[in-house]
């Protein structure tokens, strides 16, 4: 049989065995146990970034244009010339750098404007101007005769600038549609179709200028020198500001013709003659017609 082990010998054996250490945590009152969630990160507008927000600059303007304005007439407002001075000059700035900032805001609403209108517009013009191009470098590709390379060479120089008169066309520019559709209604009979079908081919043979010509040219142009970019971005066509109009004031009802929902006697022995005679005129007529 085995023998059981002394008390003392148990003792230093467990004395000898490593322990896992255990850090405890402080308690801190006011604070859960469980794991921190992560905070979102602070949405920044995007005035901080470029300066001063819209409202700010307003503010401070509003308070400029007050402290100015009781710089004489109140005490303690009283500042010295050189004050008075960089008090001006920073509301001339905060004045300039508002308006620079509602003339971006109106020029990107503007362009979100065009943009969207004129969307599908170009996008059906620039498919349509990638498929006649691909069919005409596959008909190059064919061709052996001279004369008839030099004519498609050129027909493919010009569908290169309806490409890019339907990409770089001006964003701020009400847009003109290289391939319009013919506004007369569509008829149901066979002949119809067959006319729209042929207008239709016709138009995806129409060759040079096209849509807005003086457009199409500054387009052939830009391709030339570089400057297709500079094209689609231009500012000419963004509006200015709105003008504020004056409220007039309200012109003065006139009397009523009516008291309480009833026409006055005048009017009843008027409206009762109109509807005697126009009985008369009708049995007349009754008569006439079935004699």
């Amino acid at each position: 049989m085995s023998q059981k082990r002394k008390h003392g010998e148990s003792a230093d054996g467990d004395i000898s065995a490593p322990k896992p250490f255990k850090k405890h945590r402080t308690f801190k009152p006011g604070q859960s146990h469980l794991q921190p969630k992560h905070h979102k990160r602070p949405n920044f507008s995007h005035d901080d970034d470029n300066g001063r927000s819209v409202n700010a600059l307003k503010s401070r303007i509003r308070d400029l244009k007050r402290l100015l304005a009781h710089v004489e007439n109140v005490p303690k407002h009283k500042m010295s010339a050189g004050a008075r001075q960089e008090r001006e000059r920073e509301l001339e700035a905060c004045e300039h750098e508002l308006s620079e900032k509602l003339r971006g805001s109106r020029e990107a609403e503007y362009r979100k404007k065009m943009i969207r209108k004129y969307h599908q517009v170009r996008f059906f013009d620039r498919q349509k101007g990638t498929r006649i191009l691909k069919r005409l470098k596959k008909e190059l590709s064919t061709t052996e005769d001279q004369s008839k390379k030099t004519k498609i060479q050129q027909r493919i120089h010009n569908a290169e600038v309806d490409v890019n008169y339907a990409i770089y066309y001006p964003l701020m520019k009400p847009y003109s549609s290289l391939y319009p559709k013919s506004k007369s209604k569509k008829n149901d009979d066979s002949e119809g179709a067959d006319e729209e079908e042929d207008d239709r081919n016709k138009s995806d043979e129409i060759d040079g200028p096209k849509g807005d010509v003086e457009m199409w040219k500054a387009v052939e142009t830009a391709m030339e020198e570089g400057t297709l970019e500079k094209l689609r971005y231009s500012k000419d066509a963004v509006p200015g500001a709105p003008t504020q109009k004056s409220k007039k004031p309200k012109a003065k009802e006139g009397k009523k013709d009516t008291l309480d929902g009833k026409s006055k006697p005048g009017q009843q022995k008027s409206i009762g003659s109109n509807m005697y005679a126009a009985q008369e005129e009708d049995d007349e007529s009754d008569g006439g017609f079935f004699e």
